[in-house]
């Protein structure tokens, strides 16, 4: 029975339902169709790409006119296909090279999403995660493809059959199900499930579009490879040089060949590194099975993203980039919640910091020296905005200065609806990062900074305000060290303190600095 087949068209628009194209969901009362796209509500709920998991009533059939939806009870085969490609989807950029990692991609997902992708009565059980790597392996390689023979990890995961949406991989798998019974049954040779997967889906599928398996682009150039760190030396023989060397005729290249892009930080290579890396005496580490010191976990103590080999790019850094930000005048596309978010948060043009109040005083100094009917300017407006590409040179620079050295914020471009950036025209004289989804019911506000000159003038309090605001119905932690007078800020809106963590910063302070301490409490706003 080819599923391309089957003519059914949607009550409301009247287009035909394509399968993998145009999917629907059929009423259990009235058995007519309604594309996704033509729902009431929008979307199912949830928004998965290609969810379809659902047991549906229309508004005709509804007693209160409103849709209803009922999730139904899927296998793991089903959760993991879903967010597979739910991610490919909507979430390419976390890719790499078309694979996900299955714990800190796939797990990552199913854990923040657990309500919306199971049904209400189902626990989460404690081994949970191990399920999802069983039944990656069980169904390799004809449902998914695994990242080992190209990583050199077995962590990395992605579908064989990019095309085919969660609903017609479940429909194939059914039907194999079906026919191994009845070979069974027939007391027949059984073959491969890879092999009777494969004879079903010819069966199911006749367009090649859809038969396309998954290619790895091998010309792409990883990412990660950048940052593989410098090779051990085993031992290094120093000889006198026997004569002078015309240095012209084997030159040292002063960068790594690759494909140039604005997107990757530029590593700065002193010369006793490039002679390690160049030495034929050294070997290179192996790889470990799981990179955790390149993959940000969403963990609020690893979070802090302190990393010293950041530190020769971050000094080499521009004046003018590590001060100003700019402001696109367009909305943009959030990664984390797939919405657009508006270029502003708010535009104050009454609040008049203390460092601006300065200025204004010394230009009315100078200027009434020489025109007595002087007037001020206009003064620009604070803008709070969400972080974008362009602020992060700045925070970066200003975290370093004003916290501890090798703090690299990039990974909040990740999830801007829980971020608040303050400029005044291009300058950045505030910022406020929440990590999310920590745990089920809990955020992290890993930082919250004003600028000195612009404090106690209301900056912060609505920074904290609106970080609030994106987090109704978890609960927000922070950790305040325990001589900052931020913590009477964070007491007004309600924060109380836990407990103090003694020597916290520890291992983020590398000096001894007098005017911070060590100790810090850990704070906790319930909801």
């Amino acid at each position: 029975m080819n599923i391309f087949d089957q003519n059914k068209v949607c009550k409301y628009c009247m287009d035909e339902i394509k399968p993998c194209k145009d999917e629907g969901l059929q009423c259990f009362e009235c058995n007519q169709m309604v594309h996704l796209r033509c729902l009431k509500r929008g979307s199912v709920p949830g928004g998965l790409h290609g969810d379809v998991f659902f047991t549906y009533k229309c508004t005709e059939c509804s007693a209160s006119g409103v849709e209803v939806f009922i999730r139904n009870k899927t296998s793991w085969m089903q959760i993991i296909v879903l967010v597979l490609y739910h991610l490919r989807e909507k979430r390419p950029g976390l890719a790499r090279r078309g694979f996900f990692h299955w714990r800190h991609h796939v797990a990552s997902f199913i854990d923040k999403n657990w309500d919306i992708i199971f049904p209400p009565d189902t626990k989460m059980k404690k081994k949970w995660r191990g399920t999802i790597a069983g039944t990656l392996s069980h169904f390799n390689p004809f449902i998914f493809v695994s990242g080992t023979s190209i990583f050199n990890e077995p962590a990395w995961w992605t579908l064989k059959y990019t095309s085919l949406s969660p609903d017609v991989i479940t429909h194939i798998h059914a039907e194999m199900i079906n026919e191994k019974g009845v070979l069974k049954s027939k007391k027949l040779k059984v073959p491969s499930d890879a092999e009777l997967f494969g004879k079903v889906l010819t069966l199911c599928v006749d367009d090649q579009e859809y038969l396309q398996t998954f290619i790895v682009n091998t010309t792409q150039v990883d990412i990660k490879d950048d940052y593989e760190k410098v090779p051990v030396v085993k031992k290094v023989v120093r000889t006198k040089r026997k004569g002078p060397t015309n240095s012209l005729s084997n030159p040292k290249k002063l960068f790594k060949a690759g494909t140039a892009s604005l997107d990757i930080p530029i590593e700065l290579i002193t010369e006793p590194e490039e002679k390690l890396q160049t030495h034929p005496t050294c070997t290179k580490k192996e790889q470990e099975t799981e990179r955790t010191e390149n993959i940000k976990l969403y963990d609020p103590f690893c979070h802090y993203n302190t990393s010293l080999n950041k530190l020769a790019y971050l000094r080499g850094t521009s004046l003018y980039t590590k001060l100003t930000g700019g402001i696109r005048q367009e909305p943009f596309l959030s990664p984390y919640s797939e919405i657009y978010l508006k270029p502003y948060i708010r535009r104050d043009t009454e609040i008049f910091p203390p460092w601006l109040k300065l200025m204004a005083e010394i230009q009315l100094t100078v200027n009434a020296k020489y025109d007595s009917e002087y007037e001020l300017p206009p003064r620009a407006p604070l803008d709070y905005t969400y972080v974008q590409p362009e602020h992060i040179p700045a925070i970066n620079s200003l975290c370093n200065q004003f916290f501890w050295p090798g703090i690299d914020l990039t990974d909040s471009l990740k999830y801007p609806d829980f971020s608040c950036v303050v400029l005044y025209k291009r300058l950045i004289v505030g910022f406020a990062f929440l990590v999310p989804d920590v745990s089920h019911t809990e955020n992290y506000m890993s930082f919250c900074f004003t600028r000195p000159g612009w404090r106690n003038c209301g900056i912060g309090r609505f920074m904290v305000y609106h970080l609030i605001q994106t987090s109704l119905g978890k609960d927000i932690t922070l950790n305040v060290s325990i001589n900052n007078p931020a913590l009477f800020l964070y007491q007004k809106f309600g924060f109380k303190v836990e407990k103090v963590v003694l020597d916290f910063y520890d291992k983020y302070l590398i000096c001894d600095y007098n005017d911070k301490s060590k100790h810090a409490f850990f704070c906790r706003l319930e909801r």
